[in-house]
């Protein structure tokens, strides 16, 4: 009975070591299936397509399906003389003043709200554009019948280009390679190329032209013609020729658009209104009664607001860009003319004319 026994146990040790070693050579593969099984392991990592890097975040995702209910006033920044406009430098560090009489422009630190530079100019600066991601700026000389780029980094003028009498206006197509340049007195607008830094061509529009806006995708151009009624709507591609005159009413001031280019926002000088003006159709859809003489317009990164400047009402509106209503205004200092804001749309800066401050502002949503 020991002996049977025995026998069994023997038996059974080997067939569990026969078992363990037959599954331990099946896993053994030889060369050739390795050199297979390699190859198309590399055929399948080569066919698979390459992952496109992720857009980066909007920074004014945070305030999107939010309302604007206020504006805080944080600062004063006293500048010299004249601030005619002022722009949000490219990237959001700095802001860029032009002080009219003074002769001069400053870059301004959003952080710290401190004047880090000072340029001065051969002439009167009233407005500016940007290339090359905010390194380069081109500012007009309302007096001396040119336009200079400025290196933001060195602080020195690279470029004088002449253009036509009393430029006002200035704006760089979206792919930068055209600039605009409004001619007030020679009711025309300069084209300017954004890489040699010539002067291409001048375009005949209306009466004292002043607003220059590019549709996002650069096929179009609409300038306002302060002088009278009308916008000139220039095709961009078809050698900078004017295609239509759209009816607006007396005195267009400023324009802006949104991200989709399918409205401008103007505002009016002499009818106190800001028109939404639909570009399917060339149309104004709607308008926004606000405050006396409104001069620039800006829209806020989430495209549901515009922040207006009231001029002789010494205030800014903050408009509804759904209803076109004004839904409140904020004091300011005297005849504020220019305004920008942060790409994350938190912070607005107003420039004060008649008193040489700029205001500035923490938007708050909800």
């Amino acid at each position: 009975m020991k002996l049977k026994r025995t026998f069994y146990l023997l038996g059974l040790i080997l067939l569990i070591a026969l078992t363990v070693v037959t599954s331990s050579c099946s896993k053994k593969l030889s060369p050739k299936v390795l050199a297979k099984k390699e190859t198309k392991s590399k055929q399948k990592t080569a066919n698979q397509k390459p992952q496109k890097p992720s857009a980066p975040a909007d920074p004014a995702q945070e305030t999107f399906g939010k309302k604007i209910v206020s504006l805080t006033k944080i600062k004063s920044v006293p500048v010299p003389v004249g601030p005619k406009s002022i722009e949000m430098v490219p990237g959001g560090k700095h802001v860029l003043v032009n002080s009219l009489y003074a002769n001069k422009v400053e870059l301004i630190d959003t952080k710290t709200f401190k004047i880090v530079k000072t340029i001065p100019v051969p002439g009167e600066p009233v407005e500016a554009s940007f290339t090359k991601k905010g390194k380069l700026a081109w500012v007009a000389m309302y007096n001396a019948q040119k336009v200079v780029v400025i290196d933001l980094q060195k602080g020195d003028i690279t470029e004088e280009i002449p253009v036509g009498v009393i430029p006002k206006e200035v704006k760089a197509s979206p792919d930068e390679k055209w600039v605009y340049v409004s001619n007030w007195n020679s009711n025309s607008v300069s084209v300017l190329e954004g890489q040699s830094f010539k002067r291409l061509k001048d375009i005949s529009v209306g009466r004292i032209p002043r607003g220059v806006v590019f549709t996002p995708n650069g096929k179009y151009a609409y300038i306002t013609n302060m002088g009278g009624t009308t916008l000139s709507k220039i095709d961009v591609r078809k050698d900078h020729q004017v295609i239509s005159s759209i009816y607006v009413g007396s005195n267009p001031r400023h324009l802006v658009t949104t991200k989709d280019g399918r409205y401008l926002y103007l505002s009016s000088n002499a009818l106190n209104k800001v028109q939404k003006i639909d570009t399917t159709t060339d149309k104004v859809v709607a308008a926004a009664v606000v405050g006396k003489q409104p001069r620039t317009v800006e829209l806020a990164p989430n495209q549901k607001f515009l922040f207006v400047c009231n001029n002789l009402d010494n205030n800014v509106g903050v408009i509804d860009a759904e209803t076109m209503t004004q839904i409140f205004t904020v004091k300011t200092g005297i005849h504020p003319i220019g305004a920008t804001v942060s790409p994350d749309g938190k912070r607005l800066w107003v420039s004060n004319y008649r008193d040489s401050t700029i205001y500035i502002y923490d938007v708050n949503y909800k």
